[in-house]
């Protein structure tokens, strides 16, 4: 079959909006408690150090993050079935209650380990925030780390070289963000990590080294008993949610002015994603550094190629700017909505893109490093095949859609759905045609929500009734409204 060309779309998005929010102090006793990690002054709490007990955050106290936060001790080397058992009774849960405000340090990290938990579930009337102590504004980038949780799931390496844990249940992989990450992964695809609910994270992605960053937030071997839903990452200097293996499903995420990838997925990654509005900067013109700022990428290429990364994505909004036409400090410029690399499977449904150079691209896996290069023809060394499934994805870019292919054989299944220019004319957001989602079968039972329109909001919902209304920052979707019928 023929790869079309092009997907030039109609409407989309959503409603504009306003937010609520912000820092929850106030008076009240406190006790230091130093060898939990923890030391309070009056109402001012820092964390510092290896939490080693349950611990809650509570509202009527300023919370602040200073260096690397680790809870638990789960990031060491585990060598045997006994340690991981050990591991997991040892854990250790940090609470974090409804409308707490977290500032960090430019030094800040948290990091959550495996065998422990964080339950941080907020309200939309009370959502909780992480953000730098340097103002309230979060008009900030890169001024602290961001949260990472690890977790027991599996990892699959470079090189399509199989789970982390071989045959048997151990599992110590590197993680990236900085010297104190230490190790994650296991063999547990329903590995519990707690709870982020009606959570923000603001201003972080401080750069830990070369290739080395931190993301708003990173989810290392999370399995699928965690719950992430309702999620804001705002002005991260890197990605804003990237997926290092794991089976974590993630659902309604805002995704705004990060610098780099918004959705950023592989090493073996198996999981769902199911309503996400990402914005690109409107305010900055250039990328920093060697970022490319995309909204989604999922990674399976050249020597990183891992086969078993898998991703199913429905209801997606990409909104670009200025920044992802730049050109980066590695000459790279006119970057895609999304990045579908190598040998990757994905499936994404009910999804739309505008103001990029290109909607979509897709690469295969030159998994064999021979001869690489640009152009649209077969790559000598290419043996590695993405396969792609695009149902009711529309878009509205500079260019032209188009994947690197060489014969049509190669194209992996796309959905009969999927609308050439034409056909894109007469399409409104509320008309597109039924097609049945495929889940990831991760384990964990996800089912999408088999929605009839495009985009991350049907249309025509009031802005005070967005599944985004008043948990986000305030201003972060400004100037977005719905279109369409």
């Amino acid at each position: 079959m023929n790869m079309n060309k092009t997907l030039l779309a109609t409407a989309i998005l959503s409603a504009s909006l306003v937010g609520c929010g912000g820092d929850s102090s106030s008076s009240s006793n406190s006790n230091n408690n130093s060898s939990s990690g923890v030391t309070c002054i009056e109402d001012v709490c820092t964390l510092a150090g290896t939490i080693s007990q349950d611990l809650t955050l509570t509202a009527d106290k300023e919370w602040r993050l200073s260096g690397f936060v680790t809870v638990g001790a789960g990031n060491v080397e585990l060598t045997d079935q006994a340690a991981v058992t050990a591991a997991k009774g040892a854990g250790v849960t940090l609470t974090i209650e409804p409308g707490v405000h977290v500032k960090a340090f430019n030094t800040g990290v948290l990091l959550v380990t495996r065998g422990s938990k964080i339950e941080a579930e907020g309200t939309a009337a009370q959502p909780i925030t992480f953000s730098s102590i340097e103002d309230d504004n979060f008009d900030g980038e890169g001024e602290w780390g961001g949260v990472v949780v690890q977790g027991f799931a599996p990892q699959y390496g470079a090189g399509n070289t199989g789970s982390c844990f071989g045959t048997g249940t151990v599992c110590n992989v590197d993680g990236e963000g900085g010297d104190g990450i230490g190790k994650f992964g296991g063999n547990d695809k329903a590995d519990n990590s707690g709870t982020i609910k009606y959570v923000r994270i603001a201003e972080a992605g401080r750069v830990a080294g070369p290739n080395n960053e931190i993301n708003g937030l990173t989810l290392q071997g999370v399995g699928h008993g965690t719950t992430v839903d309702y999620i804001q990452v705002h002005n991260n200097l890197d990605d804003g949610i990237e997926w290092f293996g794991g089976t974590v499903n993630v659902t309604h995420a805002v995704l705004t002015n990060n610098d780099d990838d918004d959705i950023d997925f592989d090493e073996g990654y198996q999981g769902n994603i199911q309503y996400a509005i990402i914005r690109k900067n409107p305010n900055k013109t250039t990328p920093s550094g060697s970022n490319d700022p995309r909204g989604i990428e999922a990674n399976s290429s050249d020597e990183d190629y891992v086969t078993q990364t898998q991703g199913a994505i429905a209801n997606v909004t990409i909104v670009g700017s200025e920044v992802n036409k730049a050109t980066n400090s590695k000459g790279d410029g006119l970057q895609p909505g999304m990045r579908l690399r190598g040998s990757v499977t994905a499936r994404v449904y009910n999804s739309a893109v505008l103001n990029f150079d290109d909607c979509v691209r897709i690469d295969d896996s030159n998994t064999d490093d021979k001869a690489t290069g640009e152009d649209t023809t077969h790559q000598e060394g290419v043996d590695s095949k993405s396969n792609v499934v695009l149902s009711n994805v529309v878009g509205q870019c500079d260019d032209k859609f188009y994947a690197k292919r060489v014969a049509d054989s190669e194209v992996g299944t796309v959905g009969a759905a999927t609308l050439d220019l034409d056909e894109a004319a007469a399409l409104t957001v509320s008309s597109v045609p039924q097609v049945d989602f495929a889940e990831v079968d991760n384990g964990s039972g996800f089912a999408f929500d088999n929605t009839t329109y495009v985009g991350a909001v049907a249309p025509g919902t009031a802005a005070a009734s967005a599944w985004w209304a008043d948990w986000i920052i305030p201003g972060s979707l400004e100037g977005i409204e719905t279109q369409g019928e």
